[in-house]
């Protein structure tokens, strides 16, 4: 069922692509990667990076200035395509981020995703799948849509933060519009992630207009989560 979300990007690879080197996603990225830069990249030591739903690999030019070797997975056989033109890539591979990944057990010292997490019905299996592909004390840093937004993009009366939905989430200005399943605090820090990592920081922040506004109030948009495996 996961696929069915990722795959959606298929259809908008192209525009996507061109919106976000457009910088229409700027405060979010710039969040994210600014925790990446500082205090982070100097304590890795296995200079290989994994995006997981790494799009047109768009941010791989960032980690190989950083002196990573980066490595792109992504369900979206179109974002695949434009990945693999970019002279950063090393590799990119059309696979699914949500079950067994084919890339090996501690091959990585950075696994990262952005905007991608939240796509999958459920979390679990890919917190598996990343602790199993880190290195020893490898770091785990994702952004995701905040629960919170997606409860107020439920939009309708009597919302039900804890039933998990389809949101359809309007994006980059509203050029493009995704759906995907809803999520809680919760699923994200469960038990089970903090049994598989150490939790080293927590960021949320807002990124309008990027973000659909509604009812033009001010709320958290995406959240950061940086953890270390255990």
């Amino acid at each position: 069922m996961s696929d069915v979300f990722e795959k959606q990007y298929n259809k908008t690879a192209q525009e996507f692509h061109e919106s976000y080197l457009n910088k229409e996603a700027h405060q979010s990225t710039e969040a994210f990667f600014d925790v990446i830069s500082k205090g982070i990249i100097s304590n890795i030591t296995n200079k290989n990076v994994l995006d997981l739903g790494c799009g047109a690999a768009d941010d791989a030019a960032f980690y190989t200035k950083k002196g990573f070797t980066y490595y792109g997975l992504d369900v979206s056989k179109e974002m695949c395509n434009l990945a693999q033109k970019n002279k950063h890539v090393a590799e990119v591979r059309n696979e699914s981020f949500s079950r067994h990944v084919s890339y090996e057990a501690g091959k990585f010292g950075l696994v990262v995703s952005k905007y991608a997490m939240q796509t999958s019905k459920d979390i679990a299996p890919i917190y598996s799948e990343v602790f199993r592909m880190l290195d020893v004390n490898g770091y785990f840093i994702f952004l995701v849509v905040h629960p919170f937004r997606q409860f107020l993009e439920k939009k309708k009366e009597r919302k039900d933060y804890y039933k998990k939905e389809l949101i359809e989430s309007v994006i980059f200005s509203g050029k493009i519009t995704v759906i995907e399943p809803s999520h809680t605090l919760s699923e994200y820090i469960n038990k089970d992630f903090l049994l598989k990592f150490s939790l080293v920081d927590i960021r949320e922040g807002s990124d309008f207009p990027s973000s659909e506004q509604i009812g033009g109030g001010m709320y958290p948009t995406y959240l950061i989560i940086v953890a270390r495996k255990k």
